[in-house]
């Protein structure tokens, strides 16, 4: 943050759910009263924590008997990942040389004139050619991307050059050197994947994503940047993840969210948010409309919500599940009923029992 009294993230969190103490409430208060732009940090904090979307506890309803009436109408199969990759491969960069010629300007002015403006075109020329040889060196100094993998509208798994297992989901890209790095191994991502990264003590793995860094030696964890809010959710070993102003350590079943250079630590990993690769939702006690959220993304399916059931609620468990067996569970569950309109399947029902 960028105050000269430091106040701690954790702080500012239990500030914004409203659970500080007399004594940390007088001390957040004091702090912005310092100035008016520290208003605009806690502002900024306060969206990215109402953007987490922490999950709220209700009240359970009977699965069992739903599995129990649907069971026999399904088969259920082990899932299976139709990937669909593309991997392109780039020339490094190169610059190109600039063959337009200066010419002198020709007009009736005095000989004094032409001389000042004589000198004007070489200044000029003598600044094009510093920018270019500026230019030239800075993309000399660049790292070549050479391979890119790239998916559409399904999911995939490769292995990187150096052992490193990588789940790409749907509408991802993902760009390394074609040498992969000497010093270290850097990635370019932009979308989501997870990543069971090959130890190596002496070359950090690093992942760029959205002005954000991940960096490790060896562990697993999922990353998430579609866009400038950028999710990370490790499953094992440590992680460094860090902005240009802040930077925080995640350990097994930490995840934390970055935007606008602030990085905040959530309460728990959200399993949900990686089922596009496992396959496997949890709900405990969850909102019917977190539900179908959590299961549009994990089998990458248009599914929609009648509005008068986004707050019931749901406590199940489906691991690797076909997406039918799933619907008919928790529709015989809630007494809904589903309905295909094209490529999009409508949740409706009277509400909840």
């Amino acid at each position: 943050m960028n105050s000269n009294v430091h106040i701690p993230d954790d702080l500012l969190a239990r500030y914004v759910a409203g659970e500080t103490t007399p004594d940390e409430t007088r001390q957040v208060k004091a702090w912005l009263g310092q100035s008016a732009g520290y208003e605009e940090e806690l502002l900024r904090f306060q969206k990215i924590w109402e953007a987490a979307e922490i999950i709220k506890p209700v009240a359970e309803v009977n699965v069992d008997a739903a599995w129990k009436k649907v069971s026999s109408r399904f088969t259920v199969q082990p899932a299976i990942n139709d990937s669909e990759v593309t991997i392109q491969n780039q020339l490094p960069f190169t610059t190109h040389k600039n063959d337009d010629a200066v010419r002198p300007l020709r007009s009736g002015k005095s000989p004094s004139n032409f001389r000042f403006w004589r000198a004007a075109a070489s200044i000029l020329i003598v600044m094009g050619l510093g920018w270019l040889g500026y230019r030239f060196f800075e993309k000399a100094n660049e790292p070549a991307i050479a391979n890119v993998l790239k998916t559409q509208q399904k999911t995939t798994e490769q292995t990187l050059p150096d052992g490193t297992k990588v789940f790409l989901n749907q509408n991802t890209t993902l760009s390394f050197t074609d040498d992969f790095g000497q010093d270290t191994r850097t990635v370019v991502l932009k979308g989501e994947a997870y990543f069971d990264v090959k130890r190596d003590e002496n070359r950090p793995f690093i992942i760029q994503a959205n002005g954000t860094e991940v960096k490790v030696l060896g562990t697993s964890f999922n990353v998430r940047a579609y866009d400038q809010k950028v999710n990370v959710a490790v499953t094992s070993g440590k992680v460094q993840f860090s902005t240009p102003r802040a930077k925080t350590l995640l350990v097994k079943n930490e995840t934390a969210t970055a935007q606008a250079d602030t990085i905040i630590k959530l309460p728990v990993v959200d399993l949900n948010a990686m089922a596009y690769r496992t396959k496997v939702f949890v709900f405990d006690k969850t909102n019917l409309g977190d539900v179908v959220a959590s299961l549009r993304e994990g089998y990458q399916t248009d599914i929609q919500l009648s509005g008068r059931l986004k707050n019931c609620q749901l406590t199940a468990r489906f691991e690797r599940e076909s997406l039918d067996a799933t619907l008919s569970v928790i529709a015989e569950t809630l007494h809904l009923q589903v309905t295909r309109k094209g490529q999009t399947i409508l949740l409706d029902g009277q509400g909840c029992p």
